[in-house]
């Protein structure tokens, strides 16, 4: 993702943030992907620190989930 000033396409702009480019649609509208289309039938586009911030903030958003658990108590591995 370094070599890019913008990424061109729902297969390099997914492959990128670990998502499947068949959801690129759903990711954008309600996940808040940062990606466009110039035009209805463009090429999707994204801009790699973009990328990275929205990665960065779905950590930040669900990593909860995974270190508490739903209400919020630690999981332990027994």
């Amino acid at each position: 993702m370094d070599n890019y000033f913008c990424l061109k396409g729902a297969r390099d702009i997914c492959d990128a943030v670990g998502e499947n480019p068949k959801n690129i649609h759903e990711l954008v509208k309600d996940h808040g992907l940062p990606a466009w289309k110039r035009g209805a039938k463009g090429t999707w586009r994204a801009l790699p620190d973009d990328l990275r911030q929205w990665i960065r903030e779905q950590r930040d958003r669900n990593i909860g989930h995974f270190l508490y658990g739903e209400y919020g108590v630690k999981k332990t591995d027994s």
